[in-house]
Order: C-alpha cells, then sequence, then structure tokens
C-alpha cells in the first residue's frame, strides 16, 4: 500500500511540474519506493529519520501529513514549512519526519547529532539516515559513521545505492559498486540488500538493524 501510494502520488507531482504549476526542480521516489515502505515498517512512531532531496518517499512512508506536503511542493502557505522551503524541505515533526537536507550527506550529520541527544536523555528512539551512494564520497560520511561507532549512538544508516550520482556511474567515481565491504572495517553491523526493490527484503533486514540499533549499536544497510 505505501509503495503504490508513493508512485501514484510521484506521478501526480509530475504531472503538476510539467504543466508548470511546481516552479522549483522536483527529485522523485519513482523506482525507490521500497526502501522507504520496508524501513519504515520497522520502526516505532517514536523514531526518527532525516531525508535527502529525494525525500517524498521517506515523508510519505514515516506517515508524513498528505496535504501540507502537496500544499508546501505548489508553494502554498498551508504547507509544513509554509510554502517557503518547498520540496526538498518536507518537515513533519509529528510523524517523526525531522527534515529534509538537500545537501549532499547533511542528512547524515543529523541524524547522528539527534541519535546523541536521545542518547544522553535515555530515549527510547532511534535515529535514521538515509542517503544515496554519492553521499559516501563526502568525508562528513565517514566522520559520522566513526563518531557513531566509538560512542555507540543509536543511528542507523541507510543507502539507497541506485548505482548513479546524477549522472555519473559509480564505477567512474567509486573502486567498488558496493559499499558494505568498506563500512565494515569501522565496527558496524552491515546488512546488504541485494534486490531495493523487493520491500520484504528490505523490512528484513530492517528488523533486524533496528533491533540491534536500539540497542546502542548502530547499523548500515545497503539496498
Amino acid at each position: 500500500y505505501d509503495m503504490r501510494k508513493i508512485r501514484r502520488v510521484e506521478e501526480k507531482l509530475s504531472e503538476l511540474y510539467l504543466a508548470g504549476h511546481i516552479k522549483a526542480p522536483i527529485h522523485l521516489s519513482i523506482g525507490q519506493e521500497a526502501v522507504a515502505a520496508g524501513v519504515m515498517a520497522a520502526l516505532q512512531p517514536q523514531d526518527k529519520i532525516v531525508s535527502t532531496h529525494r525525500c517524498h518517499g521517506h515523508y510519505l512512508a514515516k506517515g508524513g501529513d498528505l496535504k501540507k506536503m502537496f500544499a508546501e511542493i505548489l508553494g502554498r502557505v498551508t504547507g509544513c514549512c509554509r510554502g517557503r522551503g518547498g520540496t526538498m524541505h518536507l518537515i513533519d515533526s509529528k510523524a517523526g519526519h525531522v527534515v529534509s537536507a538537500p545537501l549532499v550527506g547533511a542528512s547524515i550529520a543529523f541524524a547522528v547529532g539527534i541519535a546523541i541527544a536521545s542518547k544522553m536523555k535515555k530515549e527510547n528512539k532511534i535515529a535514521v539516515a538515509f542517503f544515496g551512494d554519492g553521499a559516501v564520497e563526502e568525508g562528513i560520511f565517514w566522520e559520522s559513521l566513526n563518531f557513531a561507532s566509538v560512542h555507540r549512538l543509536p543511528v542507523l544508516f541507510v543507502c539507497e545505492n541506485n548505482l548513479y550520482a546524477t549522472h555519473s556511474p559509480i564505477l567512474k567515481r567509486q573502486p567498488y559498486d558496493d559499499i558494505v565491504s568498506r563500512v565494515r572495517s569501522h565496527n558496524v553491523k552491515t546488512f546488504y540488500v541485494n534486490n531495493g526493490n523487493d520491500v520484504l527484503m528490505v523490512l528484513k533486514a530492517a528488523q533486524e538493524a533496528v533491533l540491534r540499533t536500539r540497542d546502542c549499536a548502530p547499523c548500515f544497510i545497503e539496498a
């Protein structure tokens, strides 16, 4: 249901954009619905997520307000950021969607900060950072990963590896087309979902990862 909902919403947004009703560029979640739906199905309502510029799927799967999302993207004052943030700055604190951070890699550091606060307050919640394979080339990814591992923070890193950063294929940018093999050296439990479009495979990995993360053992999922 969640995957279908995301797909239909994205198709409608595409129609509105082509018709000239949306003035800013939009980044759709088409083809990546299963990661959002599968991971979110393993979370509790109190858990917090931080998304990227490609945020619609995460926002909807976490329970974000659909009407406020459309209003925001259309630049209306009834939007979740009063029409000032647009497509790449969706927020729904009630649903646990803390923020969408369009800068590549920014979601990772935000989630680590949320996890620090959660651990200090002894709250039973985890933070989840969503990002693409391009963000792995940013220094902040490795710094955040190291910091989370050393301090045993309740943060789950979720890499949506679609094998491209804009138009550049991953093997033109990185030595391997998988990322988990490089993450393991940071003493972080890794999960590799071979088919990121299989929502049940994503869910199975997410359920185990969330369980470990809630026990303050940071985990990494590559789908």
